[in-house]
């Protein structure tokens, strides 16, 4: 009886997270933090890794793909120009121009502020 409940619980939650994830997904815009379960959900590999190097707290901003529009998410946080430009190397990405980069499906642009600190990073998927 003890698996039974609990192999139903499991599945109840699996579902949930199912569901939660597609209205996630099908949203147009989402604001949300590392310790939330969209940033396991929407945030983008690249964005995630570069989190890790923000001097304060990272903030997400997700809107979702539509048509020939790309998803585009956002990494608002303060960071180093050089620890973006090392990343960039490191994984490959060509320039298109002095903040737009890409590889393949993935295009990452940034802005940064006088004291040379990137403020918002950008990356569109296109699927």
């Amino acid at each position: 009886m003890k698996k039974i409940i609990s192999l139903i619980f499991t599945i109840i939650i699996l579902v949930l997270i199912v569901v939660y994830g597609a209205l996630v997904s099908f949203s147009e815009s989402r604001e949300y933090g590392r310790v939330s379960l969209d940033y396991y959900l929407l945030t983008p590999n690249e964005l995630s890794q570069l989190s890790g190097y923000c001097e304060n707290d990272p903030r997400f901003i997700y809107s979702s793909a539509d048509g020939p529009k790309p998803a585009i998410i956002q990494l608002h946080c303060l960071f180093e120009r050089n620890v973006m430009d090392e990343y960039l190397i490191k994984n490959k990405f060509d320039q298109a121009s002095r903040n737009h980069f890409k590889r393949g499906d993935i295009e990452i642009e940034f802005e940064e502020n006088d004291s040379n600190k990137v403020t918002v990073t950008t990356v569109y998927e296109y699927l």
